[in-house]
């Protein structure tokens, strides 16, 4: 199976109003993959309208002014609406990733629990590559995981990246992994 491009612009109530982008699907896995630019992190809504209760999340975020009430609100709104893997690329990503490990744990104590990875001294290209192919989920959420979700806050040419990378995932990893 292919590349799905198709594009289109989703907003909803869901959503807060803020747009995301439908990019398509990865035609190995089949997860729908869909890009959100937002300017700043407050502005990630509490649900998402995505294929399937659950999603992969890439955020990429300059965590580094954010307050420990804002990185933990944000881990948590992304879990509430379904993530469980987070993929954390970023200045101070290493600190986003635990916040999401500690309110994965506070939302299940006993799992099963969302998966996540920080990727701080990787290129971008390599966490969407990561999020895109390698990123999978506890066995419990596997059959359910079927979109993977670009979160770019702050950052349009973060957004502009993954939006390239997810409207031609197979070329983009071609790319990557260094065969064209």
């Amino acid at each position: 199976m292919g590349d799905d491009r198709s594009v289109k612009l989703i907003s909803s109530s869901a959503t807060g109003g803020a747009l995301i982008e439908d990019l398509g699907r990865e035609g190995t896995s089949g997860r729908t993959l869909f890009v959100l630019d937002l300017p700043r992190s407050d502005d990630i809504p509490a649900a998402l309208p995505v294929s399937g209760p659950y999603f992969v999340c890439l955020l990429a975020w300059d965590a580094r002014l954010a307050s420990a009430a804002e990185v933990g609100a944000v881990a948590a709104r992304l879990l509430a609406a379904g993530c469980v893997y987070a993929v954390c690329w970023g200045p101070d990503c290493e600190w986003v990733h635990d916040a999401f490990d500690a309110a994965v744990i506070a939302r299940r104590p006993d799992g099963p629990w969302a998966m996540t990875t920080w990727h701080g001294k990787d290129p971008l290209s390599q966490a969407i590559w990561f999020a895109l192919f390698a990123a999978w989920p506890d066995d419990t959420f596997a059959d359910g995981c079927r979109s993977v979700v670009g979160v770019s806050v702050g950052s349009r040419a973060w957004a502009a990246e993954m939006r390239a990378a997810f409207a031609g995932p197979g070329e983009f990893s071609t790319q990557v992994l260094g065969g064209g």
